[in-house]
């Protein structure tokens, strides 16, 4: 069973219960039901019936990947003003901005219906940030796509100060506690990370030997699980040893870290090869010097496989 409250189609309240368990977010943020799911229910409600009384608002949604959210993010100051509402179709949007943008308050508004071109939903202009179709034309260009991005905003970022992330003590205890509990060695572990929406899998051979060989080295061994939050996900990772990551959105996360990091690009299946793109020699906040990328188009896997494990 699932229960929505709707505002201006997106949903604001969400109920999912399952025979194991029942689950309540309120704009993306779960409260436990024990305590609070009817206070939490009433107020929701309450938040929906006035706000649909606003009006003359700009709404922007974020529509994309993690990766772009985070540049997004990192350059708030270039178009976010105080009278906008900026929601996110994905959970993980509004975890973005509480870490990288703590200022800016991102609603998440679950599986509504991206807004393909700008629309008036009561009184209200509503757009996305950027179109799905808006970023593959960027892409398009073969453009490093903060540049991209950049030039779509007519602003000049040679100048603007980045971010860092911002975790709270509480986030690094939860993090740990959970490695703790599936038995991590913490003193020496590596972080693997196989999946990504914007790059095909490698072959799951390629992370068995990776993983033998890491234990064989005497680390323990990591993949990134659903678990852990995006935040928790980085508290973990700046304990790791190393991270090895086929390109992803959560890359964008951890690019900033001092840790050695081996990023593995593979086809795209809007424009091949994402690398010209997206690779983190163009973003200035990347830790560049931790950061070994490799590309599966143009190497091949045994060669990757010994270039990285050559390094631990």
């Amino acid at each position: 069973m699932q229960k929505d409250v709707n505002l201006w189609g997106l949903p604001i309240i969400r109920v999912s219960k399952t025979e194991m368990c029942e689950k309540r977010y309120f704009l993306g943020i779960q409260y436990k039901v024990k305590n609070y799911a009817q206070r939490y229910d009433s107020f929701a409600e309450a938040f929906a019936a006035n706000v649909r009384g606003v009006h003359d608002r700009l709404i922007k949604v974020i529509v994309n990947n993690m990766g772009e959210a985070v540049t997004y993010a990192r350059t708030h100051a270039l178009w976010y003003s105080p009278d906008q509402l900026i929601f996110g179709n994905r959970p993980q949007h509004a975890d973005i901005f509480r870490m990288f943008a703590p200022q800016i308050p991102v609603f998440y508004c679950g599986n509504a219906a991206e807004p393909k071109e700008p629309q008036s939903i009561n009184g209200n202009h509503v757009e996305p940030l950027l179109s799905g179709s808006q970023l593959i034309a960027l892409n398009d260009r073969g453009r490093p796509f903060l540049q991209s991005w950049a030039e779509c905003l007519n602003a000049d970022v040679s100048s603007l100060s980045y971010s860092r992330a911002v975790i709270s003590p509480e986030v690094e205890r939860c993090a740990l506690a959970k490695a703790q509990a599936l038995q991590l060695n913490l003193d020496k572990f590596v972080f693997l990370s196989p999946v990504a929406r914007s790059c095909e899998a490698l072959p799951p051979s390629f992370w068995d030997e990776i993983e033998t060989s890491l234990r064989g080295k005497g680390y323990d061994v990591f993949y990134n699980s659903s678990l852990f939050s995006i935040p928790e996900v980085y508290a973990l990772a700046l304990h790791a040893k190393a991270i090895i990551a086929l390109r992803s959105g959560l890359c964008d996360v951890l690019c900033e870290l001092p840790v050695p990091q081996f990023i593995i690009y593979s086809h795209n299946n809007f424009h091949g090869d994402l690398q010209p793109m997206y690779s983190f020699e163009h973003f200035p906040w990347a830790h560049s010097s931790s950061i070994f990328e490799y590309n599966a188009l143009k190497q091949n896997i045994p060669t990757i496989f010994d270039a990285i494990t050559s390094h631990l």
